[in-house]
């Protein structure tokens, strides 16, 4: 997909309803004042001008503080924007290793 293709403003859904409209400029101002992961707290990450980030925190920062649904949503939302350097960490079960799907207070209980 060419720049020309890329669509100039995509709408987020928010948690608790509502949508609001993200650009690739916001993302772009976002990114200047994200912080890089560098406790490896988050799963899901985007690549951008060299920098890694939590995608959840950059869609957050580049709404101006309003949370998107989910991280999923923030995910899609930077892929339709055309950032696809998405990393995604993966936790697998040490016995079975399948892969593991853990609430929120079990993810604060884990390491990589």
């Amino acid at each position: 997909m060419s720049a020309k293709e890329l669509p100039l403003i995509v709408a987020v859904p928010l948690k608790g309803g509502g949508l609001a409209q993200l650009t690739r400029t916001a993302v772009a101002e976002a990114l200047l004042d994200t912080a890089e992961d560098r406790d490896r707290k988050y799963d899901v990450l985007v690549q951008i001008a060299g920098k890694t980030v939590p995608v959840i925190t950059l869609v957050r920062n580049a709404l101006g503080g309003k949370n998107p649904d989910n991280t999923n949503t923030a995910e899609m939302v930077l892929r339709m924007l055309g950032f696809m350097d998405i990393l995604a960490r993966r936790r697998f079960d040490k016995d079975s290793g399948q892969p593991r799907r853990l609430t929120r207070p079990q993810l604060q209980n884990t390491t990589i």
